[in-house]
């Protein structure tokens, strides 16, 4: 008598098999969704600040140039704003008719990005502080 024995052959995976997947899947997630979250928080504070400096970049340069952003307002939001807008210079020399601005930002971009401006009216500069938000 001949014995052949059966070789039962399994497709596909077992129910523990999946559970276990399952779970483990779970806790990747568990601990990826919160810092995801915390990288869009990132994002935004860092768009912010590069806008702050721009802004604060831009007002720098058309001082410079003999353009003055804060002849009516010492207060950051309105400067910002102004900056934000532009403006040409008008004076004869070698920037007449150059332009000075930040263009595309929207109120809300300026907005953020004043949480990192500060307006030094002693010396009439506007400063990026980069530690002031933190």
């Amino acid at each position: 008598m001949k014995l052949n024995p059966v070789k039962s052959l399994k497709a596909g995976f077992s129910l523990v098999e999946m559970l276990v997947v399952i779970a483990v899947i779970g806790i990747i997630a568990a601990i990826a969704v919160p810092n995801i979250g915390r990288i869009n928080d990132s994002a935004k504070e860092a768009t912010a600040r590069r806008n702050a400096q721009n802004i604060a970049s831009v007002f720098a340069s058309a001082q410079a140039a003999g353009l003055n952003f804060a002849t009516a307002s010492t207060v950051p939001k309105d400067i910002a704003s102004a900056v934000v807008t532009g403006a040409k210079v008008t004076e004869k020399g070698p920037f007449e008719d150059t332009w000075f601005g930040v263009p595309g930002l929207t109120t809300a971009d300026q907005t953020a990005a004043l949480t990192y401006l500060s307006y030094d009216a002693n010396s009439g500069q506007l400063l990026y502080r980069g530690d002031i938000g933190r």
